[in-house]
């Protein structure tokens, strides 16, 4: 039998080297089936990418924008930069003209279709008219409490309801997060906050209707709330003084002729007491899944981002989920 010919390594452009776009370029380089050819990132503009992610230099300097960047020829644009649909249209825009898939940590691209329908369509159309898929993947959305119950499910005859829950401990998470989820501030500046859309976290609803998609479910709405986790002296937080915030709890519900099918439950917080991620299933068997200590947020998005890539040639045109995705595949 003749084997099939081996694939030529995936080329990889990097848009963004935050945090956790410096861990995903040192991902990639330890990988032999992808190969990093450009970088942009207007705040890094001429630094050797490798010396900026703490590697050896590589030759290969940062780009001031994505169009510098895309002059060179790739196969997957890996964009780190931003959590909001309407702004990747532009650079799916760019991708697809020069036919190179985009996989992308932006929240609202999990299950864009949610809160910008409109902005979904055009992104799914650029996409199949370029023949380029474009996904958005992470951890939370993209595996936690969406994906995982879902592969969890088909263990499942039948679903009647799915519940999560996810405990992190926020003190533990680079200072970004612990911002995000108010840590210090007082409840009246906490609830200022979330008014103004500076503090929550992003991706919840859209994790919840496409755990309802997947089960095939249509939901009649999805609530949202959240609230703040308050250090007492019956419940301290190192670090914070008693009566202001330590984090928050979220929690997003999918409903459906008045039952909740889907409850999802995210409480990010400072000290937070045993951090872990449940999923229970009410079925045909009923599962219950307990991962002590819980999936680590950033380690666990870089492995997503960085594994998608084996996956995203073989996805159909347009714009994804991660319910499209394998159920696994680590890549070489």
């Amino acid at each position: 039998m003749t084997s099939a010919p081996a694939r030529e390594p995936t080329r990889i452009t990097l848009v963004g080297l935050g945090a956790i776009g410096r861990e995903v370029l040192k991902a990639l380089a330890g990988k032999r089936t992808v190969r990093l050819v450009a970088v942009a990132d207007p705040a890094f503009a001429g630094h050797d990418a490798g010396l900026l992610a703490g590697l050896e230099p590589l030759g290969l300097p940062v780009e001031a924008s994505l169009s510098d960047a895309l002059t060179t020829p790739t196969d997957v644009v890996v964009v780190l930069t931003t959590s909001g649909s309407a702004e990747m249209l532009p650079i799916v825009e760019a991708a697809a003209a020069r036919q190179a898939h985009v996989v992308s940590t932006c929240e609202d691209l999990a299950c864009a279709d949610w809160a910008t329908p409109e902005i979904a369509a055009q992104i799914d159309a650029v996409a199949r008219a370029g023949r380029i898929a474009v996904l958005g993947t992470g951890v939370n959305p993209g595996f936690v409490m969406d994906r995982l119950p879902l592969v969890l499910a088909g263990a499942c005859v039948s679903v009647n309801a799915v519940t999560v829950e996810r405990v992190v401990d926020a003190a533990k998470r680079r200072g970004p997060l612990r911002a995000k989820v108010g840590a210090g501030l007082t409840v009246p500046e906490f609830e200022a906050g979330v008014a103004a859309r500076t503090l929550g976290h992003r991706g919840l609803p859209e994790s919840c209707a496409l755990l309802g998609r997947g089960l095939g479910w249509a939901f009649d709405e999805i609530r949202t709330r959240i609230g703040p986790v308050v250090a007492t002296p019956a419940a301290p937080r190192a670090g914070i003084d008693e009566g202001r915030v330590a984090g928050l709890r979220q929690t997003a519900e999918g409903v459906v002729g008045g039952r909740i099918r889907v409850s999802l439950t995210l409480e990010m917080s400072i000290a937070a007491p045993d951090p872990h991620d449940r999923i229970v299933i009410d079925g045909d068997p009923s599962l219950n899944v307990l991962l002590a200590g819980g999936t680590h947020g950033d380690r666990g998005t870089v492995a997503a981002v960085v594994n998608a890539l084996g996956a995203i040639h073989d996805l159909a045109p347009g714009l994804r989920t991660v319910a499209d995705l394998p159920a696994s595949g680590l890549i070489a």
